[in-house]
């Protein structure tokens, strides 16, 4: 071997190890933004989970805002055709049946109560006749010399 070819080869292995550390840091390089990379993913997986349980829970009140004001203007539209259309109203039998079974209830609570209550006042009186009444003195500088 002539000492040309061997200072070609260990230039080339000079190349290959050059090589091989360059690619060993790129690599190493590379693992440590993946992950500082890695890491930001998982951070912006967990914001955009929060993100989405907020959206999702403000999408779910704002639905039933809507929902409810949905129902009442489908209720509102459905009297106006009915007017426009000559029908009458319908009676609210349910709230009539309902005051009708409370003024009832309170009827009966008050005549079961009367009694006690009408007992309860005459013996109040009764007590009242056997103490005298009190007389009425003016006070000390408005009295009339006797």
């Amino acid at each position: 071997m002539t000492a040309q070819w061997k200072k070609g080869k260990r230039r080339a292995e000079s190349v290959a190890e050059d090589a091989w550390d360059h690619l060993v840091a790129a690599v190493e390089s590379a693992r440590s933004v993946g992950g500082s990379v890695k890491d930001r993913a998982y951070d912006l997986k967990g914001r955009a989970y929060d993100l989405a349980d907020e959206a999702s829970s403000r999408y779910g009140t704002a639905s039933d805002r809507v929902g409810s004001v949905a129902d009442e203007a489908w209720g509102r539209a459905s009297l106006a055709f009915d007017a426009l259309s000559g029908r009458k109203q319908r009676k609210p039998w349910g709230w009539i049946a309902v005051a009708v079974l409370g003024g009832v209830a309170v009827g009966w609570a008050v005549a079961a109560s009367a009694p006690k209550a009408l007992q309860a006042a005459q013996e109040r009186f009764e007590d009242e006749e056997d103490v005298p009444s009190p007389t009425y003195e003016a006070p000390a500088p408005y009295r009339v010399a006797e």
